[in-house]
């Protein structure tokens, strides 16, 4: 079956509404931290998106008003600042904030599908080195459905691909989180088949981003480019 490939970016920015900047009064440096925004993400989805001519879609407003990347029904598609908001304010933000993005994705992939191509779905996203004091072990991480076929051999392709170019890499399956848990990809696995669709969180390491040395950042782009133009082409870097 012919693939196409699109990417996600679910947490590109901490962009606030002028409505709800007031919610944010005093605590603004929290907008600022990894809480509210993929450090990295959007920059590396650019880069895949421009290097691979692949089409990209994006949301920059931040996971503190509203968690694109959970579902309707997750205690965790509010934080604390817009939790206690107004029902009806709620439905607003869900209505111009959180629908858009998912609704164009989920079109693309029916648009795609209908004319019998598999969609390949990748999700950039970037995680803290360290949480709640405990290091992360990963530098990459490849999240997916184990129990979807497609999904485990595109998941082997770009994790050969990149231990390849860098064995020293720690590419890591369903790390730091479980692939199957709460996110865009597990809920478009509802909508379509095994054969239609195969959705993946790619989460990278943000020291690579965070660390201040253009080099590395570079390095990691041009790994994770090859690592998807492998996926998606079947082509190999020399």
């Amino acid at each position: 079956m012919p693939v196409t490939c699109l990417l996600t970016c679910e947490h590109a920015g901490n962009d606030i509404p002028d409505q709800y900047q007031h919610l944010f009064k005093g605590k603004e440096e929290k907008l600022y931290s990894h809480k509210a925004i993929d450090f990295g993400a959007l920059r590396l989805a650019k880069h895949l998106a421009s290097e691979l001519d692949l089409p990209l879609f994006y949301t920059t407003f931040s996971r503190l008003l509203v968690e694109g990347n959970r579902s309707l029904d997750s205690d965790e598609l509010f934080s604390h600042f817009t939790k206690t908001l107004p029902q009806k304010e709620k439905q607003h933000i869900l209505n111009e904030y959180y629908h858009p993005h998912r609704n164009e994705v989920e079109e693309k992939i029916k648009a795609e599908t209908a004319k019998g191509q598999q969609v390949l779905h990748l999700a950039v996203h970037t995680f803290t080195p360290a949480k709640e004091g405990e290091v992360r072990e990963a530098d990459i991480g490849i999240l997916f459905d184990p129990a979807r076929s497609g999904e485990k051999d595109y998941a082997a392709i770009m994790q050969a691909e990149l231990q390849r170019l860098n064995p020293g890499r720690k590419v890591l399956y369903n790390s730091p989180y479980p692939g199957v848990d709460d996110g865009l990809p597990t809920y478009l696995r509802k909508k379509f088949r095994n054969d239609q669709y195969a959705g993946f969180e790619l989460e990278i390491n943000q020291k690579f981003f965070l660390a201040g040395e253009p080099e590395v950042w570079q390095k990691l782009l041009a790994e994770m480019t090859a690592a998807v133009k492998a996926a998606v082409f079947g082509e190999r870097e020399n």
